[in-house]
């Protein structure tokens, strides 16, 4: 059987030995002496009268304790060219793509012509043929506002024209890759700011 080990002797000492290992120290002089010995020492550590620090003695151990924190430099985060706002605007610009891309196959648009109706000009007796061909410039800027009339009317009618939901995404998978680009900057710069009013 092994000799009784620090801790073992520690219990000895405190009478909570186990039945096996209580019986090997009665039985080995060597084990025996070793738990007599420290019990020695331990009398004498419990007879010296420890004196009670001065009552400034901890104002004066806080306030070495709190120099030693200040002294030591802050932690700097390591960051590198990755950080957690282009992180957000990154996951915010695939996320809307991916939806824009998903809805635009799925709902395919339904085709839709715009024509604009001219009465055709109608030849006088006198008239050049050569410059009726040519519209005045009022009766253009008339037929344009009617086009936008005509489309405006049927705009109004057509659902296709209505607000519908995933529409953003839609408009923003038509952007090209500089365009996402210049909006995924456009919206880190405008979370910026509500951030730091935040923080």
């Amino acid at each position: 059987m092994s000799h009784l080990s620090r801790d073992e002797r520690l219990l000895a000492l405190d009478g909570a030995l186990e039945g096996m290992r209580q019986a090997h120290l009665a039985g080995c002089p060597a084990c025996r002496t070793d738990v007599e010995t420290l019990g020695r020492v331990l009398a004498r550590v419990r007879a010296v009268d420890v004196p009670e620090p001065s009552p400034l003695f901890w104002d004066h151990l806080a306030a070495r304790v709190g120099d030693a924190i200040a002294r030591e430099p802050a932690p700097v985060p390591a960051r590198g060219w990755w950080s957690p706002r282009l992180a957000w605007a990154a996951a915010t610009v695939v996320i809307v793509s991916a939806g824009a891309g998903y809805l635009t196959r799925s709902q395919p648009r339904p085709a839709t012509a715009v024509v604009a109706h001219a009465p055709p000009a109608v030849l006088g007796p006198g008239d050049d043929p050569f410059s009726a061909n040519v519209p005045d410039a009022s009766a253009s800027v008339d037929d344009g506002w009617a086009l936008i009339a005509a489309v405006a009317d049927q705009a109004a009618a057509d659902e296709a024209f209505a607000p519908q939901v995933g529409q953003a995404e839609l408009s923003i998978s038509a952007l090209s890759a500089d365009e996402r680009r210049a909006l995924a900057g456009e919206l880190a710069a405008e979370l910026a700011p509500r951030r730091n009013r935040e923080g």
